[in-house]
């Protein structure tokens, strides 16, 4: 059914088939080019959403050319259920050979953030918390998560590409 005013004005109204059928193209070509990425992670345990997270399988994925990736710290070094900033980088390894990293920079004023303490990281400025496993915002003031930053486990060494 058209509308009166874009009759009014000679535009023509498209049906309500054809916007759901353009919307619905548009979610499939999305989902093909996200699945093509070339991106892999590990799978996670049932109910573990960290799978999404940055940790990258060198051997699976496309090839990070060494020149373009800086050495952040020895996997061995971060502690599991724990972090440690290296470099401005907040490396942490929430679950055993699971590797994330964040700007080590609170999103709200910059104040440099520590190693989180049982799953949670806290500014030492103004309290505002993330969850470690993806850096998303618990409690402000800060409006926003943490900045993921994307790295790569090569050799026992994490990476930042």
């Amino acid at each position: 059914m058209e509308n009166a005013l874009d009759v009014a004005r000679g535009l023509p109204c498209a049906s309500r088939r054809a916007v759901l059928g353009s919307v619905g193209g548009l979610g499939v070509l999305f989902a093909v080019s996200a699945c093509s990425s070339g991106e892999t992670t590990e799978p996670g345990p049932p109910g573990d959403d960290t799978a999404s997270g940055p940790t990258r399988l060198p051997s699976s994925g496309p090839s990070v050319d060494p020149a373009s990736r800086q050495e952040l710290i020895e996997a061995a070094a971060v502690p599991v259920g724990g972090g440690t900033v290296a470099k401005g980088v907040l490396v942490v390894q929430p679950i055993a050979g699971r590797f994330r990293a964040f700007e080590a920079a609170c999103p709200h004023q910059g104040i440099r953030l520590g190693p989180p303490r049982q799953g949670v990281i806290t500014c030492p400025a103004h309290s505002s918390r993330f969850r470690e496993r993806d850096g998303a915002l618990l409690e402000g003031p800060a409006t926003r998560g943490l900045t993921k930053v994307p790295v790569v486990v090569d050799g026992g060494v994490v990476y930042r590409i």
